[in-house]
């Protein structure tokens, strides 16, 4: 058997042949790693690099990611694979949420929800438990990262600026929304009017 030590396949420099079906290979990049001896016959067809000058980068950080197999993988870590499948599901829906077959769709799920909660008190309030730690922990979330607070706050002051527009431009609309503003601050006790108007005013200014 022909000692291929020394030789070069691709970027592969055969460093130690001894006499197996592998032969140890150093990349051009330095990596060295066992490779089937059919490496050096004309009919191969495999990677004659190193995994990691084959390789790609992740979609959410970058790293490079090592080849292994025949289809590269998208991300680096379990981590960087779930923002990317948060990520992609965002844009799926972003794609579709004006599309009438979306809102047919989304009002006929509503719509089934809420006769399910009028006929299953436990469910709905299993419901709304869970919503409420959605929410803590969503706050929570935002709390640490005063970042994301920023972002959301920002976020939140434009979607509320563009519902008040929406409501001003019809007049029926602003006479209704008025009036239920009416209804709602007359309905409130005194605790509940100290918590809104004075205690969280004072923690906006403080801010």
């Amino acid at each position: 058997m022909t000692d291929r030590t020394g030789q070069i396949f691709g970027s592969l420099l055969v460093i130690n042949d001894n006499g197996t079906s592998q032969l140890l290979c150093r990349c051009k990049c330095g990596t060295e790693g066992n490779y089937p001896r059919t490496i050096t016959k004309p009919s191969y067809r495999g990677p004659k690099s190193c995994p990691w000058c084959l390789g790609s980068p992740c979609e959410e950080c970058g790293a490079l990611i090592p080849k292994k197999g025949r289809m590269p993988s998208k991300t680096c870590s379990d981590i960087c694979r779930k923002a990317r499948a948060n990520r992609k599901e965002i844009e799926r829906y972003n794609r579709i949420k004006n599309t009438n077959r979306f809102k047919l769709s989304r009002a006929e799920y509503l719509d089934k929800l809420s006769k399910l909660k009028a006929s299953d008190p436990d469910l709905a309030e299993r419901l709304r438990e869970r919503h409420r730690l959605t929410l803590r922990a969503w706050r929570t979330k935002q709390l640490a990262d005063p970042e994301l607070r920023k972002r959301y706050l920002q976020k939140k002051r434009e979607y509320e600026s563009a519902r008040l527009e929406r409501i001003r431009s019809d007049p029926v609309k602003h006479a209704e929304y008025l009036r239920r503003q009416r209804d709602w601050y007359h309905s409130l006790g005194e605790e509940d009017y100290r918590r809104i108007f004075v205690i969280n005013r004072k923690k906006s200014k403080r801010s």
